[in-house]
């Protein structure tokens, strides 16, 4: 465990847009800036060392990342600094993307809430960030902006290793983009960690399906998982065994397995070792798309 220490000494600058913001980052090499966002986990980084920038920057007056915002083709963008009690809470994301709102509501209390943002949970990439894994079954698309433009990608694709991501240098994380899901469709989220809301998830998984109109096979199944590698990730082997399939116990075992294979937990955790984060991901991943089914097909019905 690293002792806390005093914050080191930075130079702090705020800027006031999104092209301002690029233009800073367009300046300063990333090993000497860190962005700072809501600072849940950028103050801790700064008390032990991980960090020592010579600037900080701060994106709280960067208004045009704070958003939720439905689109004229039924999609939704999420703009980086939106919180996660605005995620929470929003309407729009209860009523088409309810896993959002129902993994926000599992992370830290409400004073976290109030000032953690999606971007910060994101980009941060570490391996036990809960807001991934269901985003990443949900299809999302990030966008990239810097002074030479933007680019999206996949969400799959942003996280690229332990605390690493694809952004390029001078590249600001700036908004998720969403896909409106199908009617016969649901998403869950669940998690294992040591105490309720307060502590850093250990295993977490993401199931998305989507069924076929007699609610009797999966159409679609997207797997994605928090804690069980360097890095966030989709079990692709896993949704191969149950796609276009029925829910059956055999079938479950069999995505279980899957994703246990394509798992690979840390070994130097002290959370949990991990044979044990295996057996997680194995009960998790049947009961992550157990409820998902059950959801999806109460959905459907409700949509007769």
């Amino acid at each position: 465990m690293t002792y806390l220490r005093r914050l080191p000494k930075f130079d702090f600058v705020s800027p006031n847009s999104l092209s301002e913001l690029c233009s800073l980052t367009a300046s300063a090499p990333s090993g000497e800036m860190m962005l700072f966002a809501g600072g849940t986990d950028a103050i801790l980084q700064l008390r032990r060392r991980e960090a020592t920038p010579r600037c900080v920057i701060g994106l709280k007056r960067v208004s045009e990342l704070d958003f939720i915002e439905e689109r004229a083709d039924g999609g939704l963008s999420i703009g980086a600094m939106t919180t996660l009690q605005t995620l929470m809470s929003s309407p729009v994301i209860q009523r088409h993307y309810d896993v959002l709102s129902e993994t926000a509501a599992q992370i830290g209390g409400v004073e976290l809430r109030n000032v953690a943002t999606v971007g910060g949970n994101i980009a941060g990439a570490l391996p036990c960030a809960d807001l991934p894994p269901p985003l990443m079954t949900l299809g999302a698309q990030a966008k990239l902006s810097s002074q030479k433009g933007e680019r999206w990608i996949p969400l799959e694709d942003f996280f690229v290793g332990f605390g690493q991501t694809a952004t390029a240098e001078g590249e600001v994380l700036s908004e998720i983009s969403l896909a409106r899901p199908a009617s016969e469709s649901a998403g869950v989220y669940l998690k294992f960690h040591d105490r309720q809301s307060m502590d850093m998830t250990v295993v977490g998984v993401g199931a998305f399906v989507e069924l076929d109109p007699d609610h009797n096979l999966f159409r679609d199944i997207r797997l994605a998982y928090a804690g069980s590698a360097p890095s966030v990730f989709r079990a692709r082997q896993a949704e191969l065994v149950l796609r276009g399939n029925a829910l059956t116990e055999e079938g479950l075992d069999a995505a279980a397995e899957a994703a246990g294979k394509e798992a690979n937990p840390r070994a130097n955790s002290w959370r949990a070792d991990p044979e044990y984060r295996l057996e997680l991901i194995k009960n998790l991943t049947k009961r992550a798309i157990r409820r998902a089914w059950e959801k999806a097909v109460a959905r459907g019905k409700a949509n007769l």
